[in-house]
């Protein structure tokens, strides 16, 4: 960590700080809750009959007697609702706070990023370009190929791109809803990782759809299979992996040729969670992995090494198939 970035360090401190005071803000009044709402339960009985009530209990649950008179305190009901009431504000207000720092944690980081990871960018790659802001995604692939509904479109919160070997490249993050099949009725992230768009030297038109069959994040439902071909692959090892769908067959085998298959299935060793879309003359790869947009561990410090170690885990996997694709 560098002189410039102590007061990032300073503003993360604080808010750490007051995001454990909202949590013991939290916990003091949930049990204060909790105590009032046991309090205006009591309150329907006769104080003067509880002790009875709790010497007459059976040997089996003698000991609920002890619970019994040091929660009968003989409060109004009145009373206790006037403290329930002061006690579940106090709770609300607790949340409220505790939401407001952590949006001020990840606005802080988002700041962070957005001031030093450019010069760490410059040091580390050349020809890339950097946006921290969350927008809509530029590429509407999943949206276009009816994988996902507009309306529930995904959104990324970082976003590299520039040239590397004469390709135009963009990595991103993903997190949507997933896939709107009649099976599916759940709106859970089902889709996540990391996007990756590749232009390639070529123009196709047609679209080309290979899903991993272990991948967690499942594209393929009845929608898609009214639009698009699955087809069996002649190569085993493909058929093995990947399920694959494509406009028409010959769209398939103009573009997924043996040496192609030969490449993908090389990279599931290092990435045995992928899926890839040809489209447009774009190879798009989506590779389930946790978000290189995760939250920052408290204990850890901002400071270049953490950025390039991101940077590193944004850019890395784009290199790697695009240097598969080029040889």
């Amino acid at each position: 960590m560098t002189r410039r970035m102590v007061l990032y360090e300073a503003g993360k401190v604080l808010l750490l700080l007051a995001e454990l005071a909202c949590v013991a803000l939290i916990g003091y009044a949930t049990v204060k809750v909790l105590w009032y709402a046991i309090q205006y339960v009591l309150a329907a009985f006769d104080p003067n009959l509880l002790p009875e009530i709790a010497d007459g209990l059976p040997e089996r649950v003698a000991f609920a007697g002890k619970y019994l008179r040091f929660f009968a305190t003989g409060m109004s009901g009145k009373t206790a609702v006037a403290l329930l009431i002061r006690s579940g504000i106090l709770l609300a207000a607790g949340f409220a706070a505790f939401t407001l720092a952590r949006l001020g944690m990840r606005r802080l980081e988002r700041s962070f990023k957005q001031r030093y990871m450019p010069e760490v960018l410059e040091q580390t790659f050349s020809d890339l370009s950097y946006e921290a802001k969350r927008r809509s995604a530029v590429e509407e692939t999943l949206c276009d190929v009816n994988l996902l509904n507009k309306v529930e479109r995904y959104y990324t919160a970082n976003r590299l791109e520039g040239l590397y070997r004469d390709c135009w490249v963009a990595a991103q993050e993903i997190v949507c809803g997933g896939v709107y099949a009649d099976d599916y009725t759940s709106h859970k992230v089902k889709v996540r990782g990391q996007w990756l768009t590749i232009r390639l030297n070529v123009d196709f038109e047609g679209t080309v759809i290979l899903e991993c069959r272990e991948t967690k994040n499942r594209f393929s439902h009845r929608g898609m299979a009214k639009k698009m071909v699955e087809l069996q692959p002649d190569h085993e090892g493909l058929a093995q992996q990947f399920r694959c769908f494509a406009d028409s067959p010959e769209d398939f085998r103009s573009l997924i040729t043996v040496e192609m298959a030969e490449k993908l299935l090389a990279m599931t060793e290092r990435y045995p969670d992928f899926s890839v879309i040809f489209r447009r003359g774009c190879i798009h790869i989506l590779i389930r992995r946790r978000s290189f947009n995760r939250r920052w561990e408290p204990l850890c410090p901002f400071c270049f090494p953490q950025l390039k170690r991101e940077a590193h885990r944004l850019y890395g996997p784009l290199m790697d198939f695009t240097d598969m694709l080029l040889e």
